[in-house]
């Protein structure tokens, strides 16, 4: 019955199914989903930090108005006059 059992216990650790290596297959999952959540958090603000720096290049890429210019330097040129 004992040597029964020992072959038993040994087929049941090779598939997997032996309370043993089922608690270090659990405890492994664990780590990988804690690991997964991280990273998950760092992707989130690496993307809202992205579609700030996007905003912002979309603002500094409005073309000046030429108009704008135009009174400053006639203004300049006016100022330089006097």
């Amino acid at each position: 019955m004992k040597g029964l059992m020992k072959i038993i216990g040994a087929i049941l650790g090779m598939l997997g199914l032996s309370s043993l290596a089922s608690g270090k297959k659990k405890a492994a999952v664990k780590k990988i989903d804690t690991k997964k959540k991280t990273i998950k958090k760092q992707v989130k603000t690496v993307d809202k930090k992205i579609k700030r720096v996007k905003k912002a290049q979309q603002k500094a890429k409005k073309p000046i108005k030429r108009k704008k210019i135009k009174d400053a330097e006639k203004f300049l040129k006016d100022f330089a006059k006097k």
